[in-house]
């Protein structure tokens, strides 16, 4: 790793990003921000996620932009658990099921093979291109551990295809009566737990094949891409259109008006946020030194003299996707701990002390969003990715 002067410089902040009607009973969970959809009206919201996946999806792949082309296609999972776990939609859902696409027909085998099993085929698929592009990296450094772990991976994924399997993940996970969305979520959880150990193995050449090819890390398509597909994650898993209005889905996530006490909280936010920072930049530059320089290499790379706009955006993208999707959409859910975690694991370029460093600054926001609301938490989370990439290399 360059021991360069850049590389070692101390105090710089870890960015914290990663490379109506119907009258049915209504919530299952009793959540008081959803109403009851009527049929119709749940067939309707499908169709506009099916648009906004559609249309969405193909305009990233255009730009080349596959990732928030993945997130359009995970949030289009979503919207689909979500309806059919509506209780106003499951028994149609089950009869237009029974008429339409029978059991021993082709094409409902086909159809439930999508349903059921889409989320968890990927992630296999996902992990077994990691497999193949570990047993083909040059110089690559505990290569058969990697591959051993992507393999486990692929097995653990195409385990939780099997319900018994997810169900029993689920009920470890979450509270309340189980249904398709959070055995979807459950899903997905494990297999962002399982990806900090080889893509910390792999990333370093990773990065080098992305620094040979002149891309570019950070830009402003890669920003509003990763926000867009954030965001629409986010409003598709508290069921906007199919289980929740736009007011009942604000308010599920937490996006509400700042009143005076929350600029407390925001004030108070960023300073212990950067405080948590300067502690964990001083103990691993003494406690981990080789850490340390390869963080700080890191947070170089993805954000030093990057133009001012750039730098703002950066802050705000963050911000914005990841505190609507972890803080706003997931943490009511998993609670804070667990939610920090996978906000951790989001972020594999770092070092596990990094990682840590990561998973200590989402359980500060984590408390700010359950002591004040999601939007303080955005605000506090954009400040500090502002504050890191306008002082990284510096």
């Amino acid at each position: 790793m360059d021991e360069s002067a850049q590389g070692s410089e101390p105090g710089a902040p870890r960015l914290e990003v990663a490379p109506g009607g119907g009258g049915a009973p209504q919530t299952p969970d009793g959540d008081p921000h959803e109403r009851g959809f009527s049929p119709a009206e749940i067939q309707r919201g499908l169709l506009v996620w099916l648009a906004i996946v559609s249309a969405g999806g193909l305009v990233f792949l255009l730009l080349g932009r596959a990732e928030g082309a993945l997130l359009l296609a995970v949030s289009g999972a979503f919207a689909l658990a979500q309806a059919t776990d509506s209780a106003a939609a499951v028994e149609g859902y089950r009869v237009w099921v029974r008429e339409r696409l029978p059991r021993d027909s082709a094409h409902g085998v086909l159809f439930r093979l999508l349903v059921r099993s889409l989320v968890p085929m990927a992630g296999a698929l996902f992990y077994a291109l990691l497999a193949i592009y570990a047993n083909t990296a040059a110089d690559l450094p505990r290569r058969g551990f990697a591959i051993g772990w992507c393999v486990a991976a692929v097995l653990a994924s195409l385990a939780l295809a099997w319900r018994p399997c997810a169900d029993a993940v689920m009920r470890a996970f979450f509270r309340g009566t189980p249904g398709r969305t959070r055995r979807l979520t459950a899903r997905l959880v494990v297999m962002a737990l399982l990806l900090p150990v080889p893509a910390r193995i792999l990333f370093p050449s990773m990065l080098s094949a992305v620094q040979q090819s002149g891309t570019s890390l950070v830009d402003v398509s890669t920003l509003l891409s990763q926000m867009t597909g954030e965001i629409a994650l986010a409003l598709a898993g508290v069921g906007l259109f199919v289980r929740r209005d736009w007011s009942g889905a604000r308010a599920r996530l937490g996006l509400t008006a700042l009143r005076p006490r929350d600029a407390l909280f925001v004030a108070g936010g960023v300073l212990a946020a950067m405080a948590l920072n300067s502690g964990a930049d001083w103990l691993e530059r003494h406690a981990f030194p080789g850490l340390y320089r390869s963080d700080t290499d890191i947070t170089n790379t993805i954000a030093a003299h990057l133009p001012l706009w750039t730098s703002l955006l950066l802050g705000a993208s963050a911000g914005v996707g990841e505190e609507l999707a972890v803080r706003g959409a997931l943490q009511p859910r998993l609670g804070i701990a667990l939610s920090a975690l996978v906000f951790a694991c989001g972020h594999v370029q770092y070092s596990w002390f990094g990682m840590a460093s990561v998973g200590l600054l989402g359980v500060l926001l984590g408390v700010i969003r359950a002591r004040s609301n999601t939007t303080t938490a955005i605000v506090v989370h954009a400040v500090y990715d502002v504050f890191a990439a306008l002082t990284a290399g510096h």
